[in-house]
C-alpha cells in the first residue's frame, strides 16, 4: 500500500505523522501552523508529494460529550477534508481520534530522553496515535 500520512487537525496547529502501511507502524513527523485552510492544504499536498504518500488519515473528533453528534470542530475537520480531497487525488480517510491527546501526552513523556519532545510537540504525537490506531484496526 505504501506510505500513509496521519493528521491531527487543529484550528491553530496541525500535527503530522507518517508510517508505512506494510509495517503498520507510525512515527511523529512535525507540526504545521494553521494559518488558513487553503495554505494548509497546499502545504500538506506538497508534503505528500515530497514523501510519496499514498493515503491520508485525518482524525475525526467524535466527542463523548456530544454523543457523536456533529459539533463545530467536526465541521471544521470535514471542511478541511473536503478541500484536501479537491486538491489531491489521494485517498483521504476520516478516523476516530477520541482520547488521542491523552495518549499523545503519554508518548511525549516516554520520549523525554530522546530530545524530540519539544521539537515535535503534542500535535505530532496525537497524529502518531491516530495513525497507529488506524494501522492496528486495519490489520485485524
Amino acid at each position: 500500500m505504501g506510505k500513509v500520512l496521519g493528521i491531527d487537525f487543529g484550528t491553530k496547529r496541525v500535527g503530522l505523522a507518517t508510517g508505512e502501511a506494510d509495517f503498520c507502524i507510525a512515527f511523529p513527523r512535525g507540526v504545521i501552523v494553521n494559518t488558513g485552510v487553503d495554505k494548509l492544504v497546499g502545504e500538506i499536498v506538497q508534503t505528500c508529494n515530497e514523501l510519496d504518500i499514498a493515503q491520508i488519515v485525518v482524525g475525526l473528533p467524535l466527542s463523548v460529550e456530544f454523543q457523536n453528534r456533529e459539533n463545530r470542530v467536526m465541521a471544521d475537520v470535514e471542511s478541511f477534508v473536503e478541500k484536501l480531497r479537491e486538491e489531491s487525488d489521494l485517498d483521504v480517510v476520516l478516523f476516530d481520534e477520541r482520547f488521542s491527546s491523552f495518549e499523545a501526552d503519554e508518548l511525549m513523556n516516554e520520549a523525554t530522553g530522546r530530545g524530540d519532545k519539544k521539537i515535535l510537540g503534542r500535535d505530532a504525537y496525537a497524529a502518531q496515535v491516530i495513525l497507529q490506531r488506524f494501522f492496528d484496526t486495519s490489520k485485524t
